[in-house]
């Protein structure tokens, strides 16, 4: 007697996989290159240009990407030593990628966010924020800690 197997599909294989969180690009880390980039791997993303002013308050997109859970890609590290810019962060509950890798171009910032694109959605998708990450071209650091 042989057995038969199931034709259901267990639980874990037949999820859909979570819907990708935007991607905020601020004006400061938004290039061309990225946004080509980013469209030829299907990413979820806004650009900043495309919601905001470009003289808009970091208060006024902070507020939103925490109203809308968007992840934010930046390479303004000085967030968080601007009282107003890192209140609007905390107050709003939002997870902030910090681009740190120097002097890269728009192409290298374009490879490395893509190629980190994953990684980013995995750890938005379990942390609890507000959490900000520095970024260097050898990966996503610990979140950052602060006082």
């Amino acid at each position: 007697m042989t057995k038969k197997k199931s034709k259901k599909r267990s639980a874990s294989n037949s999820a859909a996989p979570p819907e990708p969180i935007p991607l905020f690009v601020d004006r400061c880390a938004w290039s061309r290159l990225l946004g080509e980039a980013l469209d030829k791997i299907g990413a979820n993303y806004i650009a900043h240009h495309q919601r905001f002013a470009p003289d808009a308050p970091d208060e006024e997109w902070l507020a939103a990407a925490g109203r809308e859970a968007w992840i934010v890609l930046t390479r303004d590290k000085h967030i968080r030593r601007r009282p107003t810019e890192f209140e609007a962060f905390r107050e709003h509950n939002v997870i902030v990628f910090v681009l740190a890798a120097g002097n890269a171009s728009a192409a290298e910032t374009a490879d490395l966010v893509t190629r980190l694109y994953d990684k980013i959605q995995r750890l938005a998708a379990q942390i609890k924020p507000p959490v900000m990450y520095s970024v260097t071209r050898s990966g996503v650091s610990k979140p950052i800690k602060f006082k």
